[in-house]
């Protein structure tokens, strides 16, 4: 039997994808056999030549129609895993996440102890979870063995390398996701808590709850955590999260420090784009959270890279900013994160480091991010809804001398580029007050980052007193 820590793993949204692409690849195989059989048929011709073309593309036709049942199966199968498995796991996660603290604990065979009382929220709710439990893996062994029935159709009659790319796609939603540690979702908890006086509730609570996290889980980080700051907004309900990541797309990169001039190299994050990052998989992420009215920044530790590979020194710069609210909702970020062991060290004061001034504006169609930022590193952005959809905002690569090397950081951190409109966007009087002793507009000041535990709110825009 799976034990509670291998079942808070389990991630089996998105087997309906795969159910969904199983069945798109059926439908493409009925398509094409029958265009195919039915050119042959209808071709003039007579003879032996005939009749062999028409039953060698019978039999074809027989054939992949059964391939594309074994898919249609398949496709059933794992949408029927989706809709059997999906409600039980969400429910025995919610309960780990708000019920399963100290004293409470819950054994590899499910046996939940140190309750003090059985007839509270928290003992009702742990009652659940024998129940729970047993529907999740009766559902998992029946949809496990269908889906392993339709992968052998697939294996007596179908391509190894299809059966292959369904197998591991299959896998890959099953895999642990890292974030899914319960000691990790209950300090993403708890750091909600402390921000919001309450426990996070649906998926944005969730996505912003992680940024908020105040500790490293990935080994390379060695223990050293991340300095994590924030602004109150006011909340624009609708919007959802934005979420950014300036992250290194190789594995390491050239980082010169006074220690090592010349070969020094820090750690990269090592990925591409992806749409459900790990806010600690990353340099720098802002996250604007329109559902709770809060922008969390984050700079995780910068890491040494030895010469065998390992991580060295470990070390967390003090990531600045200041946040700005106009009256239609719009957000403006300013932000600098330097990494604290290189060349971003002494020579901060100089521009190098990551830094920025983005303008993120809610519309019908979502938001979107204009404003300029340094060249290097890459930068994503995405948009996650009230519904735990999720929308690219962008991905922009770095630019400059060396791009797509480990030279980014050493070349390009002082110089800048623009997204969307620019400059343009900056200089929109949404960011203007009026000087009323002199008649003129002036920009406005930003409120800087706080502590997430004390967050300071966004001054509120300016109401004009004297029309020009």
């Amino acid at each position: 039997m799976p034990t509670p820590k291998q079942v808070l793993g389990w991630d089996v949204s998105g087997l309906s994808a795969v159910g969904v692409h199983a069945t798109q690849i059926a439908d493409q195989i009925i398509k094409t056999t029958g265009t195919a059989h039915t050119t042959v048929h209808g071709l003039a011709w007579q003879g032996d030549a005939r009749r062999a073309a028409e039953n060698k593309a019978d039999r074809e036709q027989t054939q992949m129609r059964a391939i594309a049942t074994a898919y249609d199966d398949l496709g059933g199968a794992c949408a029927g895993a989706a809709n059997a498995m999906q409600f039980p796991l969400s429910e025995i996660k919610m309960i780990f996440q708000h019920y399963v603290v100290a004293p409470v604990a819950v054994a590899d065979d499910w046996t939940v102890t140190g309750v003090e009382d059985w007839d509270s929220e928290a003992g009702i709710q742990l009652q659940r979870l024998s129940g729970l439990a047993d529907s999740l893996l009766t559902a998992d062994a029946l949809w496990g063995g269908k889906i392993a029935t339709a992968n052998a159709e697939l294996a007596a009659m179908a391509p190894a390398d299809a059966l292959q790319k369904a197998n591991s796609e299959i896998q890959q939603y099953r895999s642990k996701d890292g974030r899914s540690d319960p000691d990790r979702m209950r300090t993403s908890a708890a750091a909600f808590q402390q921000a919001f006086g309450r426990l996070p509730a649906t998926a944005v609570d969730w996505t912003t709850a992680e940024a908020l996290n105040p500790n490293s889980y990935d080994p390379k980080y060695k223990g050293v955590d991340p300095e994590v700051r924030a602004v109150k907004i006011e909340p624009r309900p609708g919007q959802g999260v934005v979420r950014t990541a300036q992250y290194i797309q190789e594995r390491d990169d050239l980082d010169p420090s006074m220690d090592n001039p010349f070969s020094g190299r820090n750690k990269g994050d090592d990925r591409t784009a992806d749409a459900d990052f790990d806010p600690e998989h990353a340099r720098v992420t802002t996250y604007v959270d329109y559902e709770n009215g809060i922008v969390v920044m984050r700079q995780n530790p910068s890491v040494v890279q030895e010469a065998d590979g390992s991580s060295g020194h470990v070390e967390t710069g003090k990531p600045t900013g200041e946040v700005i609210q106009a009256a239609d909702g719009s957000v403006r970020v300013k932000y600098e994160a330097a990494d604290p062991i290189g060349m971003g060290g002494p020579m901060q004061q100089f521009g190098w480091s990551v830094n920025g001034d983005l303008v993120f504006t809610p519309s019908s169609d979502g938001i979107h991010i204009d404003g300029t930022r340094t060249n290097y590193p890459w930068m994503e952005a995405y948009q996650t809804r009230p519904d735990g959809s999720d929308r690219t905002i962008a991905v922009d690569p770095p630019t400059g001398v060396g791009t797509g090397t480990s030279m980014g950081p050493a070349a390009n951190l002082q110089g800048h580029h623009e997204l969307g409109t620019g400059g343009r966007a900056l200089d929109d009087d949404r960011w203007k007050g009026w000087n009323s002793q002199y008649d003129v507009k002036v920009d406005r000041s930003g409120t800087p980052f706080g502590t997430t535990g004390h967050a300071p709110t966004v001054t509120a825009p300016p109401r004009r007193t004297h029309e020009a």
